[in-house]
């Protein structure tokens, strides 16, 4: 693995837009000149089943489309089925971001990795106002905690993905997930 290699998951269940925060990673790092690539597994049950997106960037060339389970550096989970089945992809010691109204890490996962509790579809329905905006709450939340792409790259990529109407709405949800997660990890230090 490159030093320059940064794999994400995000897990929910379908319908939750775990897709599309992969598929903006993904974009937003191939429109900076870098590689990138989302690589998305459904369960049979597409709506309300599990779903993970793995997100692989890197600056060098990505020759294998699938992240390998004990290398992924983080994941972000609004769905506690999606988080037991998917956890164990995280590297000891890797931070996951998990929704607490919906997701219960164990005493033991807390021992493994670094668990941030922020309550994403609280923010998009109460604080944004726009459920639908879950997905870009994650992306901020993932992207401030990583430092994996530049932040107006990102949220450029993100505009161009959305309709031109929502666009005011989008950038309160960039803005409201960079702040929980900057007061997340300064409540760890």
């Amino acid at each position: 693995m490159s030093d320059s290699k940064v794999l994400m998951r995000f897990t929910g269940v379908g319908g939750q837009g775990v897709l599309l925060a992969g598929e903006i990673f993904a974009a937003a790092k191939i429109r900076t000149g870098g590689q990138g690539l989302k690589t998305a597994t459904y369960t049979s049950q597409v709506r309300g089943g599990p779903t993970v997106v793995d997100i692989q960037l890197d600056d060098e060339e990505i020759y294998y489309p699938y992240a390998n389970d004990g290398e992924i550096n983080f994941m972000l989970s609004v769905a506690d089925m999606s988080y037991k089945l998917f956890k164990n992809g995280v590297k000891p010691g890797g931070t996951i971001v998990v929704d607490p109204n919906l997701v219960h890490p164990t005493d033991e996962d807390r021992k493994t990795w670094t668990i941030y509790e922020i309550p994403i579809i609280t923010i998009a329905k109460e604080e944004v106002g726009n459920v639908i905006t879950q997905s870009v709450v994650a992306l901020a939340i993932a992207n401030t905690m990583m430092n994996a792409i530049d932040k107006q790259a990102l949220i450029d990529t993100m505009l161009s993905k959305v309709p031109a109407k929502v666009h005011d709405v989008n950038k309160k949800a960039y803005e409201l997930g960079e702040k929980y997660a900057l007061e997340a990890m300064a409540s760890k230090k």
